[in-house]
């Protein structure tokens, strides 16, 4: 068997360029910890790099890896010896501009939290919906469950988020 040749250096800077941000983000609303969220991304560009399939397009690339990262924060939640690591304590700064005033930064603390609460599969469609723009139907692609299903999920999230945030207990 043959090694099979590694992506091109502008391919790869291309990508990171493109979506390591997407990357993070979503394993960071996964992982809710800096460091497993930075493995989590690094992991994900080392299998793109191994990978030898062929993209047909950006759009493609992004699904893979949207895809590939979700699939690694699963891996990650099952691991029975993953290491402990203390979770983030205040919503990262993932925008150029902070907020500006305190008001606006305890209610995205808050926001972030609550988003932060959910189940994994409510978060990724949370994520993927909001932060990402994908249709239900795109979600149902990338996570590989019903349109439905994930309509259901976003309605769930929405719900348990609200009352979170009125601060009442959402079952």
């Amino acid at each position: 068997m043959r090694p099979s040749p590694l992506r091109s250096e502008e391919f790869m800077t291309y990508a990171m360029d493109a979506w390591a941000d997407t990357v993070y983000r979503i394993a960071l609303s996964h992982t809710k910890s800096v460091p497993d969220a930075e493995d989590t991304t690094q992991d994900v560009f080392v299998k793109l790099l191994k990978s030898t399939l062929d993209f047909e397009d950006d759009e493609h690339l992004k699904a893979w890896l949207i895809s590939t990262t979700l699939n690694r924060c699963r891996e990650m939640h099952r691991t029975v010896q993953r290491r402990k690591t203390s979770p983030v304590a205040e919503p990262p700064d993932m925008s150029a501009s902070p907020p500006a005033d305190e008001k606006l930064l305890a209610k995205s603390g808050a926001v972030w939290n609550a988003l932060g609460n959910l189940p994994p599969n409510m978060r990724s469609a949370m994520h993927l919906r909001y932060v990402e723009g994908y249709s239900a139907e795109e979600i149902a692609d990338l996570t590989q469950c019903r349109p439905s299903t994930v309509r259901s999920w976003l309605f769930r999230a929405r719900k348990k988020m609200k009352s979170t945030l009125e601060g009442k207990d959402a079952r």
